[in-house]
C-alpha cells in the first residue's frame, strides 16, 4: 500500500494487495448495493486478487474509506487502455472534489486511455464534464462494437486534468 496524495483532511491510498483493505474501515457506501454489491469490503479484496494487478485508489478520513476509484487494463489493449468500472464518494462527503481528486489520481496512475461506461444519467454527466466523449467518435475504437455505448477520455483532456494536479492536494507524493 502506497500513499499516493494528502488534502487537508483526507490522505488517498493506492491499495496493491487484498490484505490492504483491512486496515480500514469502509463507511456505508450504498451505490453498487444496486448493482449487487453487497458487502464492499470483501468486494474490494476480490479485485485486488485479479493479475494484472488494477488500480484501486481509496480515499481515507480517519481510517475510514470515504471513496474509491477501480481501474483496470483492458484486455483488448491492456498497455494502452484502461477501464474504469467504478468509482463511488460516501454520499455525506460529496461536493468536495473527492471523487474528482480519485480520478486525477486514477489516470495519473493508469498508461494512456481511459474508458468507462456510466451506468447511470447522473454518472454520465459527472464523466462527460470531466471530458469523456463518446468511444465511437473515435476511430482507434471503430472496430470493437463491444465496448459501443462507452465514453472514453481523448488524451489531451487528460493531460489537461494532469497539469492541474498539483493544485487538488496539500501533499503529492507521486
Amino acid at each position: 500500500m502506497d500513499i499516493l496524495a494528502k488534502d487537508t483532511q483526507t490522505k488517498y491510498y493506492l491499495l496493491d494487495e487484498p490484505a490492504d483493505v483491512d486496515e480500514f474501515k469502509i463507511v456505508d457506501l450504498d451505490f453498487f448495493k444496486l448493482y449487487g454489491i453487497i458487502d464492499y469490503h470483501e468486494t474490494f479484496k476480490v479485485w485486488l486478487r485479479k493479475f494484472p494487478r488494477p488500480t484501486f485508489i481509496v480515499a481515507v478520513d480517519n481510517k475510514t474509506i470515504m471513496g474509491f476509484i477501480y481501474i483496470e487494463p483492458w484486455e483488448e489493449m491492456p498497455n494502452i487502455v484502461n477501464v474504469l468500472r467504478a468509482q463511488e464518494t460516501y454520499r455525506e462527503m460529496r461536493g468536495r472534489k473527492i471523487g474528482y481528486k480519485l480520478f486525477l489520481l486514477g489516470i495519473y496512475a493508469t498508461p494512456e486511455y481511459v474508458i468507462t461506461k456510466p451506468l447511470t444519467q447522473l454518472s454520465k454527466k459527472f464523466y462527460m464534464n470531466l471530458g469523456f466523449v463518446d468511444i465511437e467518435s473515435m476511430s482507434m475504437f471503430k472496430r470493437y462494437h463491444s465496448i459501443f455505448g462507452y465514453l472514453v477520455l481523448p488524451l489531451n483532456k487528460r493531460y489537461e486534468h494532469l497539469t492541474s494536479i498539483n493544485n487538488y492536494f496539500v501533499t503529492l507524493y507521486i
